[in-house]
């Protein structure tokens, strides 16, 4: 008899009136129960970065808001427990927000606050320069040793959005400073890139497939929902960041 090998994720086989029937295990996903926080950075006054196409204002603070509401919906659906920060005028108050948010979580599902720490908090912001509308790149920021995984696979997983990754930002910047959270900062592409704007609009139905720049088409660039694809992408950051860590990969966080 051939001896068979079964390469899959996990198998039970059970026996039924003489036939094998394979049965797959359900594996949980490393994001299962994570308190996360996101930040939507800058807001309505104090707006970041912006560019204009076709008369058109778009501002990096509504970039961020919608990537972190997409964000949102879908670490949800891999089981995470999320909390967004208030949009506060100050950096300390939103990262007070989000802790406060992150105790209240009610993770075991006995209808009480657990009182625990962000697994992690992400900010999410997009780049910006003043003098070249064609400059793109993929950033993120970290302040302390132990933010560094989390950092390193942020960038990994959005580099292919602008294929030019500007690598690992280490310094005291905004929101990776307060409270002693594991915490990164994603520049995942320049807003003031004229083909990131338009396909931003594109993603909001602002923009026409016909009205989108047909160098907004081709090669890095592709016509596509930008929000989703950046928050896909996000999702797959942060999975690897905590099958990592549940792996004994990385450091450990704080």
């Amino acid at each position: 008899m051939k001896k068979l090998t079964f390469l899959a994720l996990a198998l039970a086989v059970v026996m039924t009136t003489g036939n094998f029937v394979a049965v797959a295990e359900t594996i949980p996903s490393p994001l299962a129960n994570k308190i996360i926080a996101l930040d939507a950075g800058h807001d309505d006054v104090a707006y970041g970065a912006s560019n204009i196409i076709g008369g058109v204002l778009v501002t990096e603070a509504e970039v961020n808001w919608d990537v972190v509401v997409a964000l949102e919906s879908k670490l949800t659906a891999q089981g995470a427990k999320v909390v967004i920060a208030g949009r506060y005028s100050t950096r300390r108050d939103r990262v007070n927000d989000a802790v406060a948010k992150c105790a209240a979580v009610d993770v075991a599902g006995d209808g009480t606050a657990d009182n625990k720490k962000c697994d992690v908090l992400v900010s999410v912001h997009h780049n910006g320069i003043t003098d070249n509308p064609t400059h793109d790149g993929t950033l993120t920021i970290y302040t302390q040793k132990s933010d560094k995984p989390l950092a390193q696979s942020l960038l990994t997983a959005l580099t292919p959005l602008t294929g030019d990754s500007e690598g690992m930002l280490n310094g005291g910047y905004g929101m990776t400073v307060y409270k002693n959270l594991v915490s990164a900062i994603t520049e995942a592409y320049y807003i003031t890139n004229d083909c990131e704007a338009e396909l931003y609009l594109y993603s909001k139905n602002q923009l026409t497939d016909i009205q989108v720049s047909p160098q907004c088409k081709t090669g890095v660039y592709i016509l596509e929902n930008r929000i989703e694809r950046e928050a896909d992408l996000q999702v797959a950051g942060l999975s690897n960041y905590f099958d990592s860590q549940s792996s004994g990969g990385g450091g450990k966080p704080r």
